[in-house]
Formats: structure tokens, sequence, C-alpha cells
């Protein structure tokens, strides 16, 4: 058994995937009810399984254990549909695309991409990359995106954006794959309308009832302009550039990043994009909705959605904020840090003998055995804090 129809939402990256997810997961049980699975026992599971998928290779022989689990709950489904949203999947390969589609029962499977005009990109992928320990500035980034620059350190900025939002690239892959009547693309709104039209278009694009679902709070995961910055230059810091990736993204982007600094965002700096690049986002909106076309998939909503519209901010450049404004940032961020560690010391008081899980982070909380045991984890946490000291005294204004 399995249902007729499988929804793979694949991204694109920053188009509101965290709001879908969350409103998506928010709705869980109401879903379950309507006949709709949001297969994984955790949301971890789901991006776990996702990314184990785009390293596989047919050469690895059977698919990824966490992909097995995910799609085996699909295919043992009774229900009408089921829907699989993670942004990363539009990178997959054809070869990964038909070996997703043969795991999850034979049943129908439509692709789902969502879209948003590139003026607003470059600033959220810029922002994103520094909490991938990326050290452009946003100006380095933008003039990379926009082709002013061509250095070969330009060349790895705009293959990181582009390769996440050339809309006519990733389509025209997933349409080879499958058909053109399994892709559609949802463009997202521009900013300061109904906060809720998003959710109303994906309901759309996967056959979901918007009146049985409540949607969900807009997301504020994203950093602000000083935050950012913090995080740019942090990532300069051998100590951090020598940190292997995987306690890179528990240690400053877990920590530092999502719970020190994203509850700034409303208090500071907007991100935007450098106003020497407008008439080139103009040009290039007109350039990714032809390509769209081209492709001939169904679109919902509206592909002017993706042209620039007009912003009353002004453009800030992270990288000339003054000292004093950084200062406040990284303080907040200092004293976020100390009362993770305050919490973590505390639990390692409590519990000595069992392993310690920083707060908010599903693998750990899904798999407690593998939290840090006590003495590595006082000693990367002694290392941590040392290492934001260093930041802060070279932030502190002398004289």
């Amino acid at each position: 058994m399995a249902p007729a129809v499988v929804y793979l939402h694949i991204g694109s990256p920053k188009t509101g995937t965290t709001y879908i997810q969350n409103t998506l997961w928010a709705n869980r049980a109401m879903l379950k009810d309507d006949g709709v699975l949001l297969p994984g026992q955790s949301r971890f599971a789901r991006v776990q399984a996702a990314s184990d998928m785009m390293k596989w290779h047919p050469d690895d022989g059977g698919l990824p254990q966490s992909w097995r689990r995910l799609s085996g709950q699909v295919t043992r489904w009774s229900g009408r549909s089921a829907v699989i949203s993670q942004e990363f999947l539009y990178r997959a390969n054809s070869e990964q695309i038909h070996a997703m589609v043969d795991s999850l029962g034979g049943g129908r499977v439509e692709v789902v991409l969502t879209t948003r005009d590139v003026a607003r990109l470059v600033p959220a992928q810029w922002q994103t990359s520094v909490r991938q320990r990326s050290t452009w500035t946003l100006g380095e980034y933008a003039d990379a995106v926009a082709g002013t620059d061509t250095d070969e350190n330009a060349e790895g900025a705009a293959r990181h954006f582009w390769r996440r939002q050339d809309y006519g690239v990733i389509l025209r892959r997933f349409v080879d794959a499958l058909s053109l009547e399994q892709v559609r693309v949802v463009t997202v709104p521009p900013s300061g309308g109904d906060p809720d039209e998003l959710w109303r278009r994906f309901c759309q694009a996967c056959g979901l009832d918007p009146t049985t679902t409540k949607p969900g709070g807009v997301s504020h995961e994203s950093l602000g302009a000083e935050s950012a910055e913090i995080m740019r230059r942090v990532n300069g810091r051998p100590p951090v550039d020598e940190m292997p990736m995987r306690v890179y993204k528990k240690s400053v982007n877990g920590a530092l990043s999502r719970r020190s600094l994203a509850g700034r965002r409303s208090l500071e700096t907007g991100l935007v994009l450098p106003e020497r690049h407008r008439d080139w986002a103009e040009h290039e909106a007109s350039r990714l909705i032809d390509d769209i076309e081209a492709v001939g998939v169904e679109v919902i909503g509206d592909l002017d959605d993706l042209r620039p519209r007009p912003t009353s901010k002004a453009y800030v450049d992270p990288d000339q904020i003054s000292d004093s404004a950084l200062l406040d940032a990284a303080l907040d961020g200092l004293a976020g840090m100390a009362a993770e560690h305050a919490r973590l010391i505390e639990k390692l008081n409590e519990n000595p003998d069992e392993p310690a899980e920083a707060p908010s982070t599903e693998r750990q909380a899904n798999n407690p055995k593998k939290g840090a045991t006590p003495s590595r984890l006082r000693r990367g946490l002694g290392r941590l804090k040392s290492q934001l000291k260093r930041v802060l005294r070279r932030l502190t204004p002398r004289g």
C-alpha cells in the first residue's frame, strides 16, 4: 500500500522553506487526519535522510538507511498523499531523482520548487553563507553573484548562489528525469503582503486543504546585519577556521548564531542588496522569469513576484558598521554562550555520568548516546569561551 501521490518540496533555500516546514510540522496531526503523511519520526530524521540521499551514488549500492526508513513510512501509508519538504533536495542529480522516486512505492511523485526575487535572495543567501563558515563580505558576495568580480574567490561565491537559485537549470533537471506535468513552481509573494499567502499557494501545489490547517508564524531564524558581520569575522579566526565542520555546526552555527544571535534580528539593521546592483537585479529577474516560462512548468502565484520591489530600507554595508554596534551584538552573543555554558555545567553536575545535550539540537535529542562526555564538553566549552573573548578584545574600541 502506498499513497496515490507523494509531493517532494525541493527548495530552493531562502524561499520560505523554514516557514513552510514549521507550518507543516505544527499541523502534522491535522494533516494526518486528512490523509496526508509527513514522514519522519522527527524533523531531524527528514533532514538526515535528505542529506544522506544527496551524498548517495549508485556505486554505493543500496540507498542510505535513513532514506529507507523515511521512504518505508511512505510506502506503508494508506492515506491519500505524503509530503517531503527539504530545501537541499534541489541538488539531486538524475540518478538520485530516479532512486528517490523508485523508493516511494510506485505512486505518482510531484515536485514543488519555491522561488523568490533575486534582490531579496542575495543578502539572505549571504547571511546563510556566513553561518556556513564563509568570510565573504556582503559587497564581495553581491559583486560575485552579479558577475562584476571574477577572481577565484568570487567564482566560489557565485557558485554558492547560483547552484541554489538558477531556477531554469534546476527545473530542467527534474523535468528531464520525470515529466513536465510532475513539476511546478510556487512564487514567494512580495514582502508586505498577506503573510499567509505563501502557505495557501503551497497548499494548492500539494493538494492540501488550507481550511483545515493553521498557518505558522513568520520564521525569524535569519540574522540582522550586525550579527551576520560578527559571524563573518568569527569565521576568520584560526581556532574557528580549524574546527571540523560538524563541530562548527554545533558550536558556532548552532550555539552562537541560532541560539544566541538570531533573537536580535528585530533590533538590528536589515540586510538589503547593494544599490549598485539594483539594475542588475531587474535584468536578472527577467532572465529567471524567461527561463521558467521556457521550461513550461505550472506556476502557482505570479512570475512577476520574482521582480524586485522598491524598498524603503537603505543599504548598509555590514563591513562598515561601527565598532560600538558590533560590540553590542558580540556582547549579546557572549551572554548567550555564557547562559548555555551555565546550563550545560548545571546539567553535568546533576547527571555526571550521562552525556550532555545542547538545546534545540534534534540529533542529540533523538540520539542521547551520541552526546558529548563531560570532560570533552568542558574542554570544548573552554575553547569556545576563549575564542569569543579574543574576538571581543579585537572589537572593543580603543582609547
